[in-house]
């Protein structure tokens, strides 16, 4: 272990040891509120463990983490994470916490919608007549949808357009590099403040954000050679 990985990985627990103090409370007390004994969370402040994500929501929450103290804590999760930082394992005799409950619902529901869009955008596709894969593999890197062509135009289903812009720039400029595409189309349910904030982006890499109501027009477009409106 490096030891800058090393820094990473106390670098969360020195966060929440500096907000813990600034505020003048006791470690205990503190444990007691967001249900951990004083020991585990001795270990998160002190680098041998990383919480799991209820106990992460519930540290914030009790601490009334101001914003940019919350984004602190999670660009310093992030880094726990990277270097491979274990969770605090959990008493397999305890009840799991309601709030943990809620939070996966949450995410089923979301990976539900998800799951649902992509089988849209792929009736889309059936229907208007072109040939695809789905999904495509190529090595280690993966498409959605990718039709062969000419022209090769690959297809990333994005359900959530709210988030993770940097991470969809990125897929876009590595599958278009790599598997020799034309264009890759990111397909949207709807456009937003954030994704229209991201269209140049995901220009400059090759890539074209399009609500899903549009696929078939601007694959046409693309297939004939004049680009779509």
């Amino acid at each position: 272990m490096t030891q800058r990985d090393q820094g990473n990985k106390r670098l969360l627990g020195e966060v929440f040891r500096e907000m813990i103090d600034r505020r003048g409370l006791r470690q205990k007390a503190v444990a007691e509120r967001v249900k951990l004994t004083e020991s585990s969370l001795s270990n998160i402040l002190n680098g041998h463990s990383r919480p799991r994500q209820v106990t992460l929501s519930r540290l914030i929450r009790e601490l009334d983490a101001t914003r940019e103290e919350q984004q602190r804590i999670l660009a310093a999760y992030d880094h726990t994470e990277a270097a491979g930082l274990s969770e605090r394992p959990s008493n397999p005799e305890d009840p799991i916490p309601p709030d943990e409950i809620e939070r996966v619902e949450r995410y089923m529901e979301t990976k539900s919608m998800a799951i649902t869009f992509q089988e849209d955008v792929e009736k889309i596709l059936r229907s208007s007549g072109h040939a695809f894969e789905h999904p495509h593999r190529q090595g280690a890197l993966i498409c959605d949808f990718l039709i062969m062509g000419p022209p090769r135009v690959a297809l990333e289903c994005k359900f959530n357009v709210n988030r993770d812009w940097d991470r969809t720039t990125a897929s876009v400029d590595l599958l278009r590099k790599h598997l020799g595409l034309e264009a890759v189309l990111v397909v949207v349910p709807y456009e937003n403040d954030a994704s229209k904030d991201a269209e140049t982006r995901v220009a400059q890499h090759g890539g074209r954000i399009v609500v899903v109501a549009e696929v078939a027009h601007t694959l046409n477009g693309l297939m004939t050679g004049k680009e779509a409106d």
